[in-house]
């Protein structure tokens, strides 16, 4: 199932939103950080239950790379 990222600004009802989110079957809620809530849910599902606005975006979980260690210069051997 896929995860997703509901976040909350401004005036968003965020405890209303995450007790309806705790509360449907289909949905497992993975952390409730109070801004925002990580959660594994089909789509579909999700959208039923909350529709996105200008204060409520709901973004699917991304992963990525961490950058491979600090790059550093190869100094040439001075010529003498």
């Amino acid at each position: 199932m896929p995860r997703f990222i509901v976040r909350y600004r401004g005036t968003a009802p965020a405890k209303e939103i995450t007790k309806r989110l705790q509360d449907a079957p289909s949905i497992n809620v993975i952390n409730d950080t109070g801004k925002m809530v990580l959660l594994d849910a089909d789509e579909d599902e999700l959208l039923k239950i909350v529709q996105p606005t200008a204060d409520v975006l709901i973004v699917p979980e991304r992963h990525y790379e961490p950058p491979d260690g600090v790059p550093s210069v190869k100094r040439e051997p001075s010529a003498k």
